[in-house]
């Protein structure tokens, strides 16, 4: 009996032990991670830390950023209302006063008290339709006079809305020490730019952060609880950062476009994808949209990756690239009869036709997106020749705008775009069944969306294909021009025939009439299109839906590329329907501004 005992007991103390030694690994884990940093290092993090925790940004100090037109995406400086969570006590106590406010912006006292309740930290208050509405001076005023704790009227850029257009596109700005003693060590060393300056870390903020960077921040500092809730005793206060009086920058964008195009992808569901429209004569981008956003992001993704810069396999849209090579070189004659019986044995290639599209010219084996077709095309022309047209055309390589910008040589006006491919390192262009892979936009080939659409954009450019801009220009705080951006274009050896240009866009408007993109024929705006399906993974069972084109047919104005990333179902169809929804929509923006 005293043996069981014993054995128990020296049992449980070997237990004991073995608990506490892993709770001291842990520790000393969590030691070496911590003072893995140097002491100063640490009181940066610690500091950053502690300014995030009760600040609520009203006026970043930032430079705005502007559409085409002038109108801002970020940056606009208007009476807004800003509401912290509020108690029951504070409810209680300020009920009188509160219906006023909810009187005020149009809400009913119970429906304000609803959305307010929802609350979990400060954040500017919208409309009834989501919107980040502006308070008129009077509106403002009245706010202000009631002097609610948690409720205030003030004047904000919200350049931090979770909501707002171009997200990825913009970028995102944050605290963080390290970023700001790397990039301003001067200021720094001067004690000019404290650890909770904000900083542009991706997109337009992170590329154009020197410019933007803002002298003075207006923000709410207020005390939280232990689990972070804010609490009451909040008071304004205004820090100023030590930079310059921002620059604002004046973008390419179409504030308007963008939103029929964000509207469109949203509304058919899509978890992943971009659109991006760009301006024909100019070749400047109008809109770029990217999903998933801030909003929409689901456990694992970034927010903040912008799926218009970002490479993927095309599938059949690549085939322009092989139609503009085909016929430059003489290889193919628009009016050349194909057989097509679904299948090319030699490499046990299939059509998207089982059987096939039998006897059809080359224009209408565009038309048709024929794979047996096209593979074929593609041994005549040779791995060399299809590598070559893609780079004239912009594949392979970063194509937005780069290049001296005062005493940067270098100087990329959205960073983090990919560069997409051709042929892989350890591809043998000289390989007949690779080269086949390739012409129908398959094996290694990747392309961006916004590639694709300068790849249209670039049949209308007499065997030019320029660097899209995103950017126009860089205003002084007075508005005067700072730096204007010129336009550019590749540099290339020679230029692709404008009869070829022309047969392709013709080819592009048979596959609308006759072809893969007869979904479009209804349309209220009549299209040159070219669909595609790219088969991902090494299963096959996933794929990427494109849809890429001009338009009005007869007055082309602007191409457009809609990507629908990794769907299960081949015959899904939103790409289409995207893009006839962004098309019209940019046609009845237009015909609004001409009748007005």
């Amino acid at each position: 009996m005293k043996k069981r005992q014993w054995r128990r007991r020296w049992i449980s103390a070997v237990l004991v032990v073995a608990f506490c030694g892993l709770l001291f690994r842990l520790y000393w884990i969590q030691q070496i991670a911590v003072h893995s940093f140097s002491e100063e290092e640490a009181d940066l993090i610690a500091g950053a830390e502690e300014q995030q925790r009760g600040v609520f940004v009203v006026d970043s100090g930032r430079g705005g950023i502007m559409d085409r037109n002038e109108t801002y995406l970020v940056g606009d400086k208007d009476w807004r209302l800003i509401i912290f969570p509020l108690s029951e006590n504070q409810w209680a106590a300020y009920r009188g006063k509160l219906e006023k406010v909810a009187d005020t912006i149009g809400y009913s006292y119970k429906a304000f008290r609803e959305a307010v309740k929802d609350l979990h930290r400060p954040q500017v208050f919208p409309d009834r339709k989501g919107n980040m509405e502006t308070l008129t001076e009077k509106q403002a005023e009245a706010i202000r006079a009631l002097k609610i704790p948690g409720v205030y009227a003030s004047r904000s850029d919200n350049r931090y809305h979770r909501d707002r257009l171009a997200s990825q596109l913009i970028g995102r700005v944050e605290r963080n020490p390290f970023l700001v003693r790397k990039q301003y060590p001067n200021d720094w060393d001067r004690g000019e730019n404290p650890n909770y300056s904000w900083v542009g870390v991706t997109g337009l903020e992170g590329a154009f952060e020197s410019f933007l960077r803002g002298k003075g921040e207006h923000l709410l500092t207020y005390k939280t609880d232990g689990r972070g809730r804010p609490l009451n005793g909040l008071h304004m206060m205004t820090e100023e950062s030590g930079g310059p009086i921002p620059y604002q920058i004046v973008t390419t964008l179409d504030r308007k476009i963008q939103k029929v195009a964000e509207q469109a992808l949203d509304k058919k569901g899509v978890k992943e994808g971009a659109i991006v429209v760009q301006d024909i004569s100019s070749g400047d981008i109008l809109a770029m949209v990217s999903r998933p956003d801030t909003v929409s992001v689901r456990h694992g993704e970034n927010p903040w990756d912008n799926r218009a810069l970002m490479e993927t396999v095309p599938g059949s849209i690549f085939k322009t690239v092989v139609a503009v090579a085909a016929l430059d070189m003489g290889k193919v004659k628009p009016g050349e009869v194909f057989h097509c019986d679904g299948h090319l044995g030699r490499y046990g290639m299939k059509d998207s036709n089982p059987k096939g599209h039998g006897r059809q010219n080359f224009a209408q084996a565009y038309a048709n997106s024929c794979n047996v077709v096209f593979a074929q095309v593609a041994e005549r022309i040779g791995g060399e020749k299809i590598a070559e047209y893609a780079h004239m055309m912009g594949l392979g390589q970063q194509i937005l705008w780069s290049g001296r910008v005062l005493k940067n040589p270098s100087f990329h006006q959205l960073p983090r775009e990919q560069s997409g491919l051709i042929f892989s390192e350890n591809t043998s262009k000289k390989d007949l069944g690779a080269v086949a892979q390739t012409g129908i936009g398959q094996r290694d080939v990747k392309m961006t969306p916004l590639q694709a659409v300068n790849m249209v954009t670039t049949l209308f450019q007499k065997g030019k294909t320029l660097n899209p801009r995103v950017v126009k220009e860089i205003q002084r705080p007075d508005g005067e021009v700072f730096f204007r951006f010129p336009h550019h274009a590749l540099k290339t050896k020679k230029k692709i025939d404008s009869e070829t240009l022309q047969e392709v866009r013709h080819m592009m408007r048979l596959a609308v009439t006759q072809g893969t993109a007869q979904s479009l024929k209804g349309s209220s705006v009549q299209m040159g299109a070219k669909t595609g399906t790219a088969q991902l993974g090494p299963d096959k069972t996933t794929y990427n839906k494109w849809m890429v084109g001009y338009g009005p047919y007869q007055r082309p104005e602007v191409s457009v590329a809609v990507l629908v990333r990794s769907v299960s179902d081949s015959s899904d169809m939103r790409a289409h329907e995207i893009f006839r929804q962004v098309m019209e929509g940019i046609q009845e923006l237009k015909k609004k501004s001409r009748d007005k």
